[in-house]
């Protein structure tokens, strides 16, 4: 006895039911922090003869039992969200297989002038061994507020992205104040940069209302702030309660 053939519509109900069944699930950090990817690119010296990215000897994997901790009056820290959705801190300290140029030099990467002295220092791929990372950016010391301020500045795993968004940004920020202890100090505001932003973001917010410059007069380095800053919820020696 032959087969019967299937109606069309129960032949597309199977194809449906089957193309559901082998799709992948979806990773609610990719909505959240960015989909994670290999960073744009790695320095020549950021790397042993063998290939192996080094680890910044100052990295932090911050964790709600395991805060990372800030010191007040450091210049510059790094962060970039991991794949597990985790926090990785790390200081911007000279690389030994960095090189110092003194005469300055223009850096192509980002276009930007270096002082005379310049020495090569970690990047964000020490964060992670050059794996696969989610959105990144600085904490940067403000010292006329005694703050740290937050921003998207990461050529490796924000800048050559399609889905880094200022959303993306505000959740980082969240987490990295939840398990991040900034001493004594506060939060600043957290900064969305344009010139790090994908093409399409970037457009629409240069007619978004919150946009400033930090060079007005030239209209350069184009930004938003996207959250307000807040004083520490880590307690410390002397404090009289809680930040928050």
């Amino acid at each position: 006895m032959g087969h019967r053939a299937l109606p069309a519509a129960g032949a597309l109900l199977l194809v449906v039911a089957a193309s559901a069944v082998s799709a992948p699930p979806v990773n609610p950090l990719d909505r959240k922090y960015g989909v994670a990817v290999r960073p744009a690119y790695v320095k020549q010296y950021e790397a042993d003869a063998s290939g192996i990215v080094l680890l910044n000897p100052y990295l932090q994997v911050a964790t709600p039992d395991f805060p990372a901790v800030l010191e007040p009056g450091d210049g510059t820290y790094k962060w970039v969200i991991d794949v597990a959705g985790r926090v990785a801190i790390l200081r911007e300290v000279p690389h030994p297989l960095g090189r110092t140029y003194p005469d300055g030099f223009r850096r192509p990467e980002d276009d930007s002038d270096r002082e005379p002295g310049y020495i090569e220092t970690y990047g964000h791929v020490s964060a992670l061994g050059g794996a696969p990372g989610r959105i990144g950016g600085e904490i940067l010391w403000d010292a006329d507020s005694r703050s740290f301020t937050i921003n998207n500045k990461s050529g490796r795993y924000t800048k050559h992205n399609a889905d880094r968004t200022p959303e993306q940004l505000v959740e980082a920020a969240r987490l990295i104040r939840e398990v991040v202890d900034p001493g004594k100090a506060s939060w600043g505001p957290v900064f969305y940069l344009l010139d790090y932003a994908p093409p399409a973001v970037r457009q629409k917010l240069l007619a978004d209302p919150r946009l400033d410059y930090d060079v007005p007069e030239r209209k350069a380095r184009p930004h938003i702030i996207v959250l307000d800053g807040e004083p520490s919820h880590f307690a410390h020696e002397g404090d009289d309660e809680p930040g928050d």
